[in-house]
């Protein structure tokens, strides 16, 4: 029918736009050595043809620190502070903490271990990665898919988004850098974002800069969190936004500026923030959170296997492959080291 045609078009939108924002992450860091060496090296596996589907998601992980072997720990690392009961959440996935499935499950893990923790008061999500908070989605997980963990993964996604959005805990999202696409959705997810006031930090849904849209959900989160009208302007020109104006806009809480110490400004004021929360009854805290977010979630879990139904389909599209590998050739030709 009409709504199932248009819902299915979203997706084939949104997985270009996770194309695109990985692209633009690259271009961001192109003098990170690290990152020159990742893509040169998917290149070459793309090139010479010795990778099978499964294979390549799991070399890029593997290489860099997100085995699938690796502990949670490895990803994120956890740490509850006894004498504040404040737990803190660091993305660790080198380099620009892409979402991969053994990331996105890691995270999940590690918010249900603090949250079946009764002594932890609030929660501080932050990356190890000093300019960069999450590039979003890995989007090696979605070139010549193995269908299984093709599922999984989106499947693990939506949970991360059920478990984050969801949680008991209030959620500081404590941005020390960049947060584009799918890293916006968790920043989203949080009950309060404190961005560094760095003009290199960027936050937004950028998908119709490229003529897309987002998905239906996350376009959601964005109008919940600036309103209504912000935000149909906001995605309608595609904005990734200067840490002043995401501020002005709502899309951020509090701005923190500073120059050598501002990524420790930024998790003090995390931290001050956090413990602030932490003082409010959590019976009261959560009932008023279920109130304002529990139709979004609802709504997520009602339509979740048509959700990824869609996903799955226009993933495994010939054609959207096609673009994929031509896209990912060129990455990595335009990325290599000059002999």
């Amino acid at each position: 029918d009409f709504s199932s045609l248009i819902c299915a078009c979203r997706w084939q939108l949104f997985l270009s736009s996770c194309f695109q924002s990985f692209a633009a992450t690259v271009k961001a860091l192109k003098g990170c050595r690290l990152l020159t060496l990742t893509t040169s090296m998917i290149g070459q596996r793309l090139l010479v043809g010795r990778r099978s589907s499964f294979a390549v998601s799991r070399f890029c992980v593997s290489r860099f620190s997100t085995a699938s072997s690796s502990s949670s720990d490895e990803l994120v690392a956890t740490h509850v502070d006894d004498s504040t009961n404040i737990a803190t959440l660091t993305m660790q996935h080198g380099p620009v903490n892409s979402l991969s499935l053994e990331m996105l499950q890691a995270l999940s893990t590690s918010i249900k271990t603090v949250e079946a923790n009764p002594s932890v008061k609030a929660l501080i999500l932050q990356s190890s990665n000093k300019t960069i908070f999450s590039a979003g989605l890995d989007i090696t997980e979605m070139h010549n898919p193995e269908m299984d963990r093709l599922k999984e993964f989106w499947n693990s996604f939506q949970q991360l988004y059920l478990d984050l959005y969801g949680s008991r805990l209030p959620c500081v999202a404590s941005l020390q850098g960049t947060a584009p696409a799918a890293g916006c959705m968790l920043a989203l997810s949080c009950d309060y974002r404190i961005l560094v006031a760095n003009p290199k930090a960027k936050i937004g849904l950028n998908e119709t800069q490229l003529g897309i849209v987002p998905p239906a959900w996350l376009s959601r989160q964005m109008v919940d969190t600036i309103g209504h009208r912000k935000a149909e302007i906001s995605m309608g020109l595609g904005t990734l936004y200067s840490p002043e104006q995401a501020l002005e806009i709502g899309l951020v809480d509090e701005i923190i500026d500073g120059e050598d110490d501002a990524r420790e400004k930024v998790a003090e004021r995390s931290m001050e923030m956090a413990l602030a929360f932490g003082k409010i009854l959590p019976h009261a805290w959560y009932a008023n959170k279920r109130q304002i977010r529990g139709q979004a979630i609802a709504e997520m879990k009602q339509n979740r296997q048509q959700d990824l139904d869609n996903f799955v389909h226009f993933v495994t599209r010939e054609q959207t492959q096609k673009n994929l590998t031509a896209y990912l050739q060129a990455l990595a030709k335009k990325k290599a080291p000059k002999k």
